[in-house]
């Protein structure tokens, strides 16, 4: 949670519920309850073979005109949590964001997060003597906030066995074009020029595309080193200036020589791509 998020809630609610993977289909169609976002617990595929791997996600349905949070709230609000529960074996990676859109909040804070529908997954591995005859158990415990003017708290907890849950291709379709990308070195999607950095507060990116892009985004990881906040950007032509105040936290928790983020390309149709991208911040270097 930011320290602006005191300014965002002007009114919290708690809402909690310990749901099995089916109760959710019994809800009413348009009946988002109190936590204004059902939940569910999918797969991406029925059949487990030893030492392979596949897909746990939760599908967050979210009321129209709400929105929860990425892994950066931005400006106040709390990031989505998941942690999983898994049988002895079975590993799960990180969590798999989706690319974020970008929203201002209550008086012009600017936050960052879904609306509509997103899919949080992370790729699990099986082990080798896994048995797909067994009972295995999984459980997700789930935390939100959804905000719209006011913000909710939202908790469930999601329960099956993998032989049963639903496997849900529709949710998983078309996800990996969601997920960012790591900036292949052999054909970056652009170049990077860095100005700036810690000894005078403010940070200055420019990015060089090949072709004029209809809209670019920037989004900073959540950090325990750093405070990045009024962020502008700004594209004519093919050139993209971002600008950030950026300062190292009191008793920084990390190191604050590199910032991680994401960079949103949105092309002429509309499509929208991401790519991760790691700033180097000692002043040496730029």
């Amino acid at each position: 949670m930011t320290c602006g998020f005191r300014l965002l809630v002007a009114a919290v609610v708690l809402s909690f519920c310990r749901l099995p993977v089916v109760a959710d289909a019994a809800s009413p169609a348009g009946d988002f309850g109190e936590s204004k976002a059902r939940v569910r617990l999918v797969t991406d595929t029925g059949e487990i073979e030893p030492g392979s791997t596949f897909h746990l996600g939760v599908v967050f349905e979210i009321e129209p005109g709400w929105h929860i949070y990425w892994r950066n709230p931005g400006g106040a609000g709390l990031a989505t949590h998941i942690r999983w529960q898994l049988p002895e074996g079975l590993e799960a990676g990180d969590l798999q964001w989706p690319l974020p859109i970008a929203f201002t909040q209550s008086e012009g804070i600017p936050g960052y997060g879904y609306e509509g529908s997103v899919v949080l997954a992370a790729e699990v591995r099986a082990p080798l003597d896994y048995d797909a005859k067994s009972p295995h158990q999984v459980r997700a415990k789930v935390s939100w906030l959804a905000c719209r003017g006011v913000c909710v708290l939202g908790a469930a907890e999601l329960e099956g066995t993998l032989a049963a849950l639903p496997v849900d291709q529709e949710a998983f379709r078309g996800r990996q074009e969601d997920l960012p990308r790591a900036a292949d070195p052999g054909r970056p999607p652009f170049s990077v020029t860095t100005t700036g950095g810690l000894a005078d507060g403010r940070l200055i990116l420019w990015l060089r595309w090949p072709e004029e892009p209809r809209l670019v985004e920037w989004f900073p990881d959540p950090s325990d080193a750093l405070r990045v906040e009024d962020i502008s950007v700004q594209t004519r032509g093919a050139l993209t200036r971002i600008d950030a105040v950026a300062r190292p936290l009191e008793n920084a928790a990390g190191p604050t020589d590199r910032l991680s983020s994401l960079v949103v390309l949105t092309g002429p149709n509309g499509g929208r791509h991401g790519w991760e991208l790691v700033i180097d911040l000692d002043d040496e270097n730029l």
